[in-house]
């Protein structure tokens, strides 16, 4: 919809009351709040403080801007995707439905592995695979030691968007994006550390996600098998053969199968192998060493 002479007089106060509205109608919780976290990403305002601007007139070009999102919201889009924009750690992503949408429980995992490369004053190759958005790899590179962060996917549409991230970001520390299964693009190199948010979800799980998830994200980014463990499987399998002797590998993981994944580990000769929890105190982190 075009904004008339009408919409250009109305105020940011009026645009967000009728899109509160049009949310409630749609069964959004929480529509008021929604509609101005949803005004707030577009300007780039928190949704609390977004009240500020409600006496002001609001920008033609911000009215179809934020009625386009209020619309793709209250049609079932997820949040992040209908203002095609996530918040992560320090970083705000471009996010469409090419990736998964980041989650507050992987900011744990840069966590983990930032402190462990501090520890043990590693400063060389981080390698994050299954980069979607990222997320990961761009927090690293941002707020870590390593001279350099290589992401992998198989999914073209997700290295696009990682790319254009990097181009965001700009972080000093050099970034690469490769194409390609697992560790393949990474054949003949190797890494003080791996890095990986698998996907971790049975098929029949996988239908009973909430039509949000299911019907948006991608479904190969979150289903491994039948029983939700492939990926991490061969990650865990052939994850040692790309890591310096004492190299760690950090692992998101489903916290109602963490000790299947950490059996596998031991099972796979990895040494230290152990259980973080992550912000919920759910255990969900994998972490082990090389030998």
């Amino acid at each position: 919809m075009t904004a008339t002479d009408a919409q250009v007089r109305a105020t940011v106060g009026q645009e967000v009351t009728r899109a509160a509205v049009a949310l409630e109608a749609a069964g959004v919780p929480d529509a008021r709040h929604e509609a101005r976290a949803i005004w707030g990403a577009l300007v780039g305002l928190p949704a609390g403080d977004s009240w500020l601007l409600d006496k002001q007139p609001a920008p033609p070009g911000q009215i179809d801007a934020f009625r386009v999102a209020v619309s793709r919201r209250c049609a079932g889009e997820p949040m992040a995707y209908a203002v095609e924009s996530a918040s992560f750690r320090m970083l705000e992503l471009a996010v469409d439905a090419r990736v998964l949408i980041p989650r507050p429980e992987t900011e744990g995992l840069v966590d983990v592995v930032l402190k462990w490369v501090s520890a043990k004053q590693r400063s060389g190759a981080v390698a994050d695979i299954g980069v979607g958005s990222g997320c990961i790899a761009l927090s690293l590179a941002l707020e870590g030691s390593s001279e350099r962060v290589v992401g992998t996917d198989i999914a073209p549409g997700a290295l696009e968007v990682a790319a254009a991230n990097l181009q965001r970001v700009r972080p000093s520390t050099y970034v690469e994006f490769r194409l390609g299964e697992f560790y393949s693009p990474l054949a003949g190199e190797i890494f003080d550390a791996l890095v990986s948010n698998p996907p971790y979800v049975t098929a029949e799980e996988f239908e009973g996600l909430e039509p949000g998830v299911r019907c948006y994200e991608p479904r190969e980014a979150l289903v491994s098998g039948k029983f939700g463990m492939e990926h991490i499987g061969r990650l865990l399998a052939e994850g040692k053969g790309y890591l310096s002797e004492g190299g760690l590998i950090a692992l998101e993981v489903d916290s109602e199968r963490a000790s299947m994944a950490l059996e596998l580990a031991r099972e796979a000769g990895w040494c230290n192998a152990r259980l973080e929890r992550d912000i919920f105190g759910r255990p969900r982190f994998l972490l082990a060493t090389a030998g």
